[in-house]
């Protein structure tokens, strides 16, 4: 009897499947952006992206598609950054907003 209360632990441990853990990694090209005025929006590739400050620090980044786009910060009608930028996988650009 004893040792079958002893053997029943290892029984069960032989018979657990074995755990993987798999962590996947997002490598896609981040934007960030420094000196953003109050009101001021982001457009990517002309497309209007949300408030530039959302942007403009930990954890605000805004992910890309690795290739060629244009970044345009505008405060009203007045176009404030334009920069057309080229980015790989997991490369951070960080850009100035004057």
């Amino acid at each position: 009897m004893r040792t079958a209360v002893l053997a029943l632990p290892l029984l069960l441990i032989c018979c657990a499947d074995p755990v993987t853990v798999t962590r996947a990694v997002d490598d896609r090209p981040r934007i960030l952006l420094q000196g953003v005025p109050e009101g001021a929006v982001l457009f990517l590739d002309g497309k209007p992206m949300g408030s530039a400050s959302a942007y403009a620090g930990n954890p605000g980044v805004l992910l890309v598609e690795p290739g060629t786009h244009l970044v345009e910060v505008r405060l009203g009608e007045t176009l404030l950054m334009s920069s057309k930028v080229f980015l790989g996988g997991g490369e951070q650009r960080t850009l100035a907003v004057r």
